[in-house]
């Protein structure tokens, strides 16, 4: 095997500009920046000074629209902040794509980029002492790609692995292109070359359980769950909805966290988290709606924006009636003036931001009109829907919109939708419903429009469409078919990104993905988090994570 080898911090993975994957490896993970050394096996390490002006209690109150579950394997939303420092991935990247060691040292791959080798930490234990071993990421990544694993995400990672699909089709046990080395040494090997692999490797669904935690398929772990990083569960009571996070004091690490505890706080109405903020109840907030606006308007220098490429829209169920014919999805599409949709329910504050493809200006390969036909146009939205099978609004089964959430900004599109396809269409039988498919009790199964977003987790393009393609494919959802869109999705991941021809066909696919109509647009959103002025070396990366955490504090104020 060829060793190429550069350090970690120039390795940037933002994989247009910077993915030149010579290759890589990096000191020990994590780097010493002034904490206090390790403790002896055995021993709980010490504290870490703080610094001068730091406030005597340590503790993040953060607010945001939901918790969940925490499991690195199903994590998808609002434990991001922090579950890559405690089950956490091999490497951890900065907030310009950079990766940094974390579980792991260095990596190395082979020529044509089909064999990746991972060196774990030698001194990497869980919290109760024992070691981090490779196999138990063997363990944990085969359960974590099979059936019995629900509403998991690790399969976008790691569904190029040889063996990875046979685990997911429930036709084995084990990833079989994974192999331990020995303790310390994981061997992935791709069933095609893919020289952006490594970044999945950073990825927060690619951390790991100790097997003999996963109690359950929907697995949600406890105060009792191992963990291999910084933090670990004091409680995490969703009945209760009581989320604590504290120091791990087994940390292994060479460097302790300044903050010693987190509590969480959520509120689907946004309203009740901001009063919380202005009451000085909060460190650090995260929303969606238009409720941070006025804050923006007074103190802009809050807000931390988040590398992190994302959109909202509706996603269209094409394996439900009326969505099971294109020309009615082109119809709903075309019969909606976008512009002035969104700008009418975000109040105008994302006129520059409506969403019109799923590569957002920020991404590699954005090209801006790369969706057929899109656009707003009365006369052949009458056409489509002419042409459709059921020939007009007249016999047109019932539309049903879930907004995914409480947000007004949702509602109001929703709103707005409905009310453009009666003026142009003549439709009439649309109904709205506030938050999710429990919203509908026994009709959940006949939502045929729902409020859905998706982001770039790996700031990649290619990974970005490529995971949506997989995701919308499942015949009970979106229902995607498409066998020439399949190869040109299964190609994207094995091509170098400064190659000439990324770009071009990241683009065709993309395309082509667009012109299925399989959603109706909101916008490119811009994530932020609020941060007051008394938390320190605050950052984030594209994982939603706060990276900086271990050198994170609370000043006196």
């Amino acid at each position: 095997m060829k060793d190429r080898t550069k350090l970690f911090y120039l390795v940037s993975l933002f994989l247009v500009a910077a993915l030149a994957l010579s290759a890589c490896a990096a000191p020990a993970a994590p780097a010493d920046t002034g904490g206090e050394a390790m403790a002896d096996e055995g021993e709980a390490m010490e504290g870490r000074p703080l610094p001068d002006d730091a406030a005597e209690e340590q503790v993040i109150r953060y607010v945001t629209r939901d918790l969940s579950r925490l499991n690195p394997a199903s994590e998808s939303g609002f434990g991001r902040p922090w579950i890559s420092h405690m089950w956490m991935p091999f490497f951890l990247r900065d907030r310009n794509h950079d990766l940094h060691p974390w579980l792991a040292t260095e990596w190395e791959v082979n020529e044509d980029n089909t064999v990746y080798t991972i060196h774990i930490n030698p001194d990497a234990t869980w919290s109760d002492g024992s070691p981090v071993v490779a196999q138990e990421a063997i363990d944990f990544w085969s359960w974590a790609l099979s059936p019995s694993c629900i509403s998991c995400w690790t399969y976008l990672r790691l569904g190029v692995v040889e063996g990875a699909q046979a685990v997911i089709d429930g036709e084995a046990d084990t990833i079989s292109g994974l192999t331990a080395l020995d303790d310390k040494t994981l061997q992935i090997t791709l069933a095609d070359p893919s020289p952006t692999f490594i970044a999945s490797m950073a990825h927060y669904n690619t951390g790991f359980v100790k097997m003999e935690d996963v109690n359950a398929d929907e697995f949600a772990a406890d105060a009792d769950t191992r963990v291999n990083g910084p933090f670990k569960i004091k409680v995490w009571d969703l009945d209760e909805r009581e989320y604590e996070i504290v120091q791990n004091p087994n940390w292994w690490g060479d460097k302790k966290p300044y903050i010693e505890r987190i509590v969480a706080q959520w509120s689907n109405d946004e309203n009740i988290t901001y009063i919380m903020w202005q009451d000085g109840e909060a460190d650090i907030a995260h929303w969606f709606t238009n409720i941070r606006e006025p804050l923006r308007a007074e103190s802009p220098e809050l807000f931390v924006l988040i590398p992190y490429a994302t959109n909202f829209y509706f996603a269209i169920h094409g394996s439900k009636p009326p969505m099971d014919d294109i020309n009615v999805r082109r119809a709903l599409l075309h019969a909606v003036d976008w512009d002035l949709a969104i700008s009418a329910a975000y109040e105008g504050s994302r006129d520059e931001r409506v969403m019109k493809t799923h590569l957002t200006p920020e991404l590699p390969c954005f090209v801006a009109d790369n969706w057929p036909d899109f656009g707003y146009d009365p006369e052949l939205a009458k056409q489509e829907l002419a042409a459709s099978k059921y020939g007009g609004p007249e016999d047109l089964p019932k539309i049903r919109i879930s907004s995914g959430g409480q947000s007004p900004n949702y509602l109001r599109t929703a709103e707005i939708m409905a009310e453009q396809w009666k003026n142009v269409l003549g439709i009439t039988d649309v109904e709205i419903r506030p938050g999710w498919s429990d919203a509908w009790g026994q009709e959940a199964d006949l939502i045929n429009v729902q409020r859905n977003s998706w982001g770039a987790t790996i700031p990649d393009p290619a990974a970005m469409i490529t995971g949506l393609w997989k995701y919308y494919r499942d015949p009970h959802d979106v229902g995607l078919v498409d066998e020439e869109l399949d190869a040109m999705m299964a190609e994207l991941p094995t091509l170098d990104p400064n190659s000439a021809e990324y770009c071009e066909k990241v683009s065709a696919a993309e395309k082509r993905l667009l012109s299925h109509y399989y959603f109706l647009p909101m916008i490119w959103d811009l994530y932020e988090y609020v941060v007051q002025p008394h938390v320190k070396n605050f950052d984030a990366n594209v994982d939603n994570n706060w990276s900086t955490l271990l050198d994170i504090y609370i000043a006196e104020h």
